[in-house]
């Protein structure tokens, strides 16, 4: 018997599994057990006849069907969906189906790592660095589902997987698309049973738990509860039972970061932006995954303003302490020409005397050393000194035969008379504070309903998805130049708008386009039309269900 076959017996109570050793779909045979759940197994497989490792997750098949009849419906429904995401931070699927004997199977790219859930148990909380390097992997992967128009829906630590790709240790993995909602599908082929809860208490949206509306900024909730309990340890709701969490999601406010953990480490932009993405109403939240990468981008961006760093001539890289500056160490020796990298100085500026020093590897303040050598500055100064008393001793008189007379008078004998200077006038102030200013701004918010469109002028584009800033800047910025912007969203009819770069914020209303698709964006979509008795549209790559 093989170690894995071992293990999982072990696992089964001491009862050999009946899969080990089985060759499903005739390509992938089975090895071992990796995991288990209510509702199937996670098994490692090799298929043939590639040789390739794999996951295979195969339903129990004594789950209860009776509590949840579109069980096996949904199963299919995660494969065909799952299978049209091809985003490298998304688990790719290569082939589902089911037996003759009724064993329905998916398998998978198998990973080795762990998952954030365990991640977490282990280090607590992260760093600001490592939760944005996690959370925009994330986004990048539910963007490509939200652009497919379907809804992840169960967004937590225990789908997030973590594994290691090249040099990058947590390149990300998000799984378990088994609760994905179709925004297309009309309410009588909606796969939720009524009265059968679905998703993760902790991690819900308040719409998803009323049973509301659900688009992409219910998965930008359960984002933000994941980011708030990377960088706290704990979720902003923990209650005894799951009810009362639900409760709170829907009810309460969530508790500052700071309270929560008291020692967070965490740039002001970086809690905004988390806070932001947990509101209880969605119009309040980031609207797409692509907002909140972007955000998230330039929160990195502002934590980094203002802090100085030192490069040492190995290049490595070494931010200095925001704390004060360590004492003076008058009696620092000067570094030795064969001192080792370790000890290298660099040489900083200290904010509080304005005088320049070394700071070594251990962070040792000290003076910069003097020159070995100030011979030549000395020389220099001597014969300077000569050369001014020589001339200043002597006089050159010249006399022409025309009887005009040169007098030639040492520069030292002249001394120029100050004048004082001219008061500076307003128009001379004004240019000056302009020059030290740098060119004239001016920024206007621009917004759209619905939310989400692109903003251009000529070729260029402004802004990628309102509502945002847009800022001109020289001659653009100009009170009297005029912008034609044009707002552009899919499905719905371009508008120009006319305005000046002064102007109050700017807010164009959008025409949808009779019979057009909407796409997934921040807003509420359109009412869907009453069902007229055709057939439900079938999404895309879905196969046909065998029963």
């Amino acid at each position: 018997m093989s170690d894995g076959a071992a293990a999982t017996q072990a696992k089964s109570g001491g009862q050999p599994d009946p899969l080990i050793g089985r060759v499903i779909a005739d390509r992938f045979r089975i090895t071992d057990l990796i995991a288990r759940g209510g509702m199937g197994k996670v098994y490692r497989a090799e298929q043939s006849p590639l040789g390739r490792l794999c996951a295979v997750k195969i339903l129990n098949p004594n789950y209860n069907g009776d509590a949840d009849p579109e069980f096996h419906r949904r199963f299919f429904r995660e494969a065909s969906i799952t299978s049209q995401i091809s985003h490298p931070n998304s688990v790719t699927i290569f082939d589902y189906g089911k037996t003759d004997d009724d064993v329905y199977y998916m398998a998978m790219e198998y990973l080795e790592g762990q998952t954030l859930h365990h991640a977490l148990r282990e280090a607590k909380t992260f760093h600001e660095e490592r939760v944005g390097r996690i959370a925009q992997q994330i986004c990048r992967a539910l963007r490509e589902a939200h652009a497919l128009e379907v809804i992840h829906r169960d967004l937590k630590p225990a789908n997030i997987f973590l594994t290691r790709h090249g040099d990058d240790e947590d390149f990300v993995k998000v799984l378990d698309f088994g609760l994905v909602k179709h925004l297309t599908e009309r309410p009588e082929e909606q796969l939720t049973q009524t009265g059968l809860f679905m998703g993760s208490p902790k991690y819900m949206a308040p719409e998803q738990i009323q049973g509301g509306h659900v688009d992409a900024r219910t998965d930008v909730y359960s984002l933000g509860i994941m980011m708030y309990e990377m960088l706290t340890g704990k979720v902003p709701f923990e209650r005894p039972t799951s009810v009362n969490i639900l409760m709170a999601h829907v009810g309460e406010p969530p508790p500052a970061m700071r309270e929560v953990n008291p020692n967070l480490v965490c740039s002001p932009a970086f809690e905004e932006l988390v806070m932001r993405c947990i509101a209880k109403d969605p119009q309040e939240r980031w609207g797409t995954m692509d907002e909140v990468l972007q955000a998230i981008k330039r929160a990195h961006n502002v934590s980094m303003t203002g802090q100085l760093a030192a490069v040492n001539i190995s290049g490595a890289y070494q931010p200095l302490p925001t704390s004060p500056p360590p004492p003076v160490r008058a009696s620092a020796p000067a570094p030795a020409a064969n001192s080792s990298a370790s000890h290298t100085p660099m040489g900083v500026l200290r904010p509080d005397s304005g005088e320049i020093g070394l700071l070594d590897s251990q962070g040792i303040y000290g003076p910069a050393p003097a020159p070995r050598s100030k011979a030549w500055i000395g020389l220099g100064v001597l014969v300077a000194a000569v050369l001014g008393g020589v001339l200043g001793m002597v006089a050159f008189r010249v006399t022409s035969g025309g009887g005009s007379t040169l007098t030639v008078t040492p520069a030292s004998a002249v001394v120029p008379v100050a004048e004082p200077l001219p008061a500076p006038s307003a128009a001379a102030a004004t240019t000056t504070t302009t020059a030290t200013a740098g060119p004239p701004t001016a920024t206007v918010k621009l917004t759209s309903d619905p939310p989400g469109a692109s903003v251009r002028e000529d070729a260029s584009e402004l802004c990628a998805a309102t509502p945002c800033d847009v800022t001109f800047k020289g001659e653009a910025a100009d009170p009297g130049k005029t912008h034609k912007l044009v707002f552009s969203k899919a499905g719905f009819k371009p508008e120009t708008k006319t305005m000046k770069a002064h102007d109050p914020p700017v807010h164009v209303k959008l025409t949808a386009v009779r019979g057009a698709a909407v796409p997934v964006t921040g807003g509420r979509p359109p009412a869907q039309p009453k069902p007229t008795g055709e057939a439900p549209a079938t999404p895309n790559g879905f196969k046909d269900i065998p029963y």
